[in-house]
């Protein structure tokens, strides 16, 4: 079994690696003695160096293959002159060194130490860092920046409502000083102003808070305003054209007076004429009665009872009073002529009057006048409800009595 009998890596830390590029080879030697089942191996070999950073497993960081001649089991080899050993691969982390002969892996790995004095040269790794930041995080003594620099002053802001007015180019300390200035303000067309407050200056009808905006629109269609808005005398408007203008024509008609008939006043012979009704009597009302106009009665005779109703837009008042102990139809009839122009009641009467307030209950064989004057009469109440007509024939001698009847009516 062929075996590492030793080995001597004379590495050193990154900071050795890390020194410039011109000074420091990026080489190293290596020098070992192999041995093959405890006899020294010889002739030519070739041997594989790889550095990992684990003690086993993983995948190497750096390798390189090289042919090299064996004599009583002593190689020597110089690992870099293939593939450089940058600061990047020997940073100053742990390293562990592999090698193969020929198609034989060497096991196990063995470790990267650091000669004595090279210990010391860890100490150069933090040469390049200040504060422990690379040079690059740092301005140059002599850097500039665009435009002028001003002097970091003693007053820089100011208090309570003053305002910077000035800085001192020397110092870069603010000047501070009342905020009374800036600039003047008024109300152009269109706008008033009080205070600091504007508000639009809202003309015409409307109440709306808001102004329009200049191009805005209203529902609806709009007219184009015309040229001609106005007829030559003589002439009157016709109609409106889709144009916006006015068409005018000369009057038709031959009207050449208006003269106030009866029951009126007013007329002209040119120019506009106005018509009135010619009110008479008393009154202070500027409107005329209807033909068929009644006035409302308010009361009845003395002895009389008032029923009112209203039926089919018709007010109606009726006066009625009680006729006892008329000896026939006509003295009866002639009775009632004689009181404010009254007349017999109707049947149609009483029945309108028997559910109107107030309460009316027929008398006991009362007699109620026919239309024809004849005699034929109805009684009261004498047969059936109390509320009920019986027709008696002709009849010469009521000894009850009748009904009077005034009526009156009003729209």
């Amino acid at each position: 079994m062929i075996r590492v009998r030793s080995i001597l890596l004379p590495l050193v830390t990154l900071a050795a690696l890390a020194a410039p590029a011109a000074a420091v080879p990026e080489q190293l030697g290596l020098t070992a003695r192999v041995v093959d089942a405890g006899a020294p191996i010889t002739g030519n070999h070739v041997v594989t160096v790889r550095l990992h950073t684990a003690a086993s497993g993983g995948a190497a960081v750096w390798t390189e293959n090289q042919n090299v001649a064996a004599t009583d089991g002593l190689v020597y080899l110089t690992l870099g002159a293939q593939t450089p050993l940058t600061d990047a691969i020997i940073d100053g982390g742990p390293l562990w060194v592999e090698l193969q002969v020929d198609s034989t892996v060497l096991a196990p790995r063995l470790a990267v130490t650091s000669a004595a004095y090279a210990i010391r040269a860890g100490v150069a790794e933090d040469s390049e860092l200040l504060g422990g930041q690379p040079a690059t995080a740092f301005a140059a003594a002599s850097h500039a920046h665009a435009g002028q620099y001003l002097p970091l002053g003693t007053a820089l802001a100011c208090a309570g409502t003053d305002k910077v007015a000035s800085i001192n180019p020397t110092t870069g300390s603010v000047t501070c000083a009342p905020d009374t200035g800036g600039a003047s303000y008024s109300a152009g067309p269109g706008l008033t102003q009080a205070g600091t407050v504007f508000s639009v200056a809202f003309a015409g009808s409307g109440v709306g808070a808001t102004a329009a905006r200049s191009d805005h629109a209203h529902a609806g269609t709009y007219m184009p305003v015309g040229t001609t808005l106005a007829c030559p005398a003589g002439q009157f408007e016709t109609a409106d054209l889709a144009s916006g203008n006015v068409q005018c024509a000369a009057e038709v008609g031959d009207i050449a007076s208006v003269t106030a008939g009866a029951g009126l006043t007013g007329g002209t012979t040119s120019g506009d004429a106005t018509l009135a009704v010619a009110f008479a009597g008393t009154g202070g009302a500027a409107t005329a009665a209807r033909s068929d106009h009644g006035h409302g009665v308010t009361s009845c005779p003395s002895s009389y009872a008032a029923f009112s109703r209203t039926a089919n837009g018709v007010s109606t008042v009726i006066c009625l009073r009680a006729l006892f102990g008329a000896a026939d139809w006509n003295a009866a009839s002639r009775s009632c002529l004689t009181d404010a122009a009254a007349q017999l009641c109707s049947y149609q009467q009483i029945i309108q009057v028997r559910g109107l307030a107030p309460a009316f209950g027929l008398q006991n064989a009362f007699w109620l006048a026919d239309r024809m004057g004849d005699n034929t009469a109805y009684v009261t109440n004498t047969t059936g409800p109390s509320d009920d007509f019986d027709s008696v024939g002709t009849v010469t001698d009521t000894k009850a009595g009748y009904y009077c009847c005034l009526e009156r009516r009003w729209w």
